[in-house]
């Protein structure tokens, strides 16, 4: 602040040079008459001044005392002056505080169809979106064929379960009977042919035991009586068969193959809304409106179910916030709803809220700044921002009446009631709108103080006021 002060009343009298510069030569062009004439009257003076003293002398004091004569001083210019009277105006305490751009709320963007080909990239980095705009387009081939199989899948579901609910055809009745009464016919056959072994199997052991037929040929009638009775068992188990399948078809399917089928066409069908989700989900949407932060997607690219690469990553209603680092020290002055000011720039913010864990290695908090939409702001950078702390009534004065000096101090000249100044050493607080300074010791309000001619000035000076300028009121 000092420098900036420096470098302004430094102008100044660089200004005010060239007009005494000019004055000066103002005067040397002037005819010579004048100094001559002032010399004269300068001699005359000391002439008569000598004369009076002698008279003085000879009246009241001896003679031989010596007189010591005296020379008059021309008065001291009075130099021209601008003045400003100290003024109180509400002045706003800042911090000072640097911080980073980030998204308020950053939406990552997933595809929900994983194992696919990304076909075609329709927006980028930097784009502005709305809600429900296609982003990316995913390969089809491979869903569409899952597709036409699950509905072959389901055709042959429905086509069972009508069968089922149908019941039994006439013909297949039929053809049930005609295999009982053949099973029965078999049963009959085979009967008969065991009883006519078996009077065989009698008549030829009665034989045998009188020794009237060899024992090869009793055996082998025996044999026969045994094929006889296993061919009869056969005949059995298949007209038990037979007239299970009839009693069935007559009594028609039961109720848990009819659910079973139900549900195995209920499965077919959940399939293919399945498949067409996931084609619905070739379209990759964007989920809110918002501007493109980031596209990590990349034609040809297979599409997964990791969060940690999104695909996109969306700023929400492009809104952005300035993330601030503030010393613990200053929390107790920060609290939401305060204005903030982004340095070098007319981007005004407030105080949304202040993170309730300070890091415990830096001791300092994150507060979290809303700014404005439509800005050239990006996430990722960096920034200066000053936060309105309070509001407090002080001094101000032009920023001109300040003179810095070479300790880092600085003066200002008040006039006086006799129109002579004195130096005043100031604290300066804040640097105002308006080219003013905030004074926090050294003056009071109402206090005249020079302006413009404080650099030529010095103590018990006597100046001419010219003009007098008025201090703003300022608010900060």
């Amino acid at each position: 602040m000092s420098d900036k002060l420096l470098k302004k009343n430094q102008e100044q009298l660089l200004r005010e040079t060239n007009i005494e510069e000019d004055n000066q030569k103002d005067l040397e062009t002037k005819p010579k008459s004048g100094k001559n004439n002032l010399l004269i009257g300068i001699v005359i003076g000391i002439v008569l001044t000598i004369g009076g003293n002698r008279l003085f002398v000879s009246e009241n004091q001896p003679a031989e005392t010596p007189v010591t004569p005296t020379v008059a001083t021309a008065p001291a210019t009075a130099q021209s002056v601008t003045v400003a009277e100290v003024k109180t105006a509400q002045v706003n305490r800042t911090l000072e505080a640097t911080g980073t751009v980030a998204a308020y709320e950053l939406i990552p963007v997933l595809s929900q169809a994983t194992g696919l080909q990304i076909k075609e990239i329709l927006a980028d980095r930097g784009d502005k979106v709305k809600a429900g705009q296609v982003l990316a387009q995913l390969d089809t081939d491979v869903l569409a064929a899952q597709l036409r199989q699950a509905e072959a899948s389901v055709v042959q579901a429905e086509a069972r379960l009508a069968e089922l609910r149908a019941g039994t055809r006439e013909e297949e009745l039929d053809r049930a009977r005609e295999n009982v009464i053949s099973a029965e016919a078999e049963v009959r056959e085979a009967k008969s042919d065991l009883e006519l072994a078996t009077e065989r199997v009698k008549r030829n052991q009665l034989l045998g035991e009188e020794g009237a037929i060899a024992r090869d040929y009793l055996d082998d009638i025996l044999n026969q009586e045994r094929s006889k009775k296993s061919n009869l068992q056969q005949a059995e188990a298949r007209l038990r068969e037979a007239q299970a399948q009839e009693a069935e078809l007559l009594a028609g399917p039961r109720q848990e193959v009819i659910l079973q089928a139900e549900a195995q066409l209920a499965q077919a069908k959940a399939q293919v809304n399945l498949v067409k989700a996931q084609l619905e989900d070739t379209q990759v949407i964007a989920p809110v409106s918002g501007l493109i932060a980031e596209r990590n997607a990349r034609v040809g690219d297979t599409t997964t179910s990791s969060s940690e690469k999104p695909l996109f990553s969306i700023i929400q209603d492009g809104r952005l916030e300035l993330r601030l680092k503030v010393p613990e020290t200053q929390l107790p002055y920060i609290s939401p709803g305060q204005s903030v000011t982004v340095a070098n720039s007319e981007l005004k913010g407030t105080v949304r809220e202040i993170d309730p864990i300070v890091d415990e290695n830096s001791r300092q908090a994150t507060v979290k700044i809303d700014l404005p939409q439509d800005t050239d702001l990006k996430p990722g950078m960096f920034l200066r921002a000053a936060l309105t702390t309070s509001f407090v009534t002080s001094l101000t004065l032009p920023m001109e009446a300040i003179l810095p000096q070479a300790d880092g101090s600085a003066i200002t000249y008040q006039v006086l009631s006799d129109n002579t100044v004195t130096a005043k050493e100031v604290v300066m607080g804040e640097i105002l709108p308006g080219e003013e300074v905030e004074i926090i010791e050294g003056l009071k309000a109402g206090d005249i103080v020079v302006v413009k001619g404080a650099a030529y000035l010095k103590e018990n000076d006597a100046v001419s006021i010219i003009a007098s300028k008025e201090s703003k009121t300022v608010n900060n």
